[in-house]
């Protein structure tokens, strides 16, 4: 596995896990490069990368003003990533240890083969760990709402993925709105469009800090009609 590896971690607070998660990736990635993207985490999450991984060139912190959201972070990390042209294959991940890892290797590889590779919780071998019972129906129903309405064929519309880089590259960023999660479906649904390939690999999420689902009416509507929203177009 010699290609060359872009890792876009999105951060905020996350100095409990940042040092170690980054430290995890170089090591099962030896051709890595990992970008930390900071949204001026109060807990100064930049300041502990900076302390720890200053001088080393595998690692490139990118802070950002305000809170901007997860899937804003992941897109101007893949723009700055995309800068450096050795870089052939690109992940995002989580920044707290929900995603391992340790299942990097197989997803890259996996990436070499197909366009897209995601990761999945709901393939045969994958599974959830600590998610509150509330979100994981809700979560199901997404998933099954959007394979339905978009055609993705991905099991899991959410988890990990790593992206070839003619695949990142014939994107249009600035047709991407979101700001959270969806930004990764809305980036798959113009993938599948275009005709590029996907491939899955099951992989266990564990949620570190779960928490007690409070799902409101206006989540759900969102949930829905980005999905409706996304598939009309403009």
């Amino acid at each position: 596995m010699g290609k060359k590896v872009a890792v876009v971690i999105p951060s905020y607070n996350s100095k409990r896990w940042i040092g170690k998660l980054t430290t995890e990736v170089l090591k099962v990635l030896p051709s890595s490069m990992v970008y930390v993207v900071d949204d001026n985490s109060p807990d100064k999450t930049a300041e502990s990368v900076t302390e720890k991984f200053g001088k080393n060139l595998r690692v490139k912190l990118i802070v950002r003003t305000g809170k901007g959201g997860r899937g804003s972070a992941v897109l101007a990390g893949f723009k700055e990533a995309l800068k450096e042209k050795e870089n052939e294959l690109f992940v995002e991940m989580d920044s707290d240890f929900a995603h391992d890892p340790a299942d990097l290797p197989a997803l890259v590889e996996k990436c070499i083969e197909f366009d897209v590779a995601a990761a999945s919780r709901y393939l045969p071998g994958g599974k959830v760990v600590n998610m509150p019972w509330q979100r994981y129906l809700f979560s199901r129903a997404a998933m099954f709402w959007s394979r339905l309405v978009l055609g993705i064929p991905l099991s899991d519309q959410t988890a990990f993925r790593c992206y070839s880089r003619r695949a990142l590259e014939s994107l249009n960023f600035d047709k991407i709105k979101s700001r959270g999660f969806f930004v990764i479906t809305e980036m798959a649904f113009q993938l599948f469009k275009k005709g590029f390939s996907f491939g899955e690999v099951p992989v266990t999420v564990t949620y570190t800090a779960p928490e007690v689902s409070n799902f409101s009416l206006k989540e759900i509507k969102e949930a829905f009609f980005s999905v409706i929203k996304l598939k009309l177009g403009p």
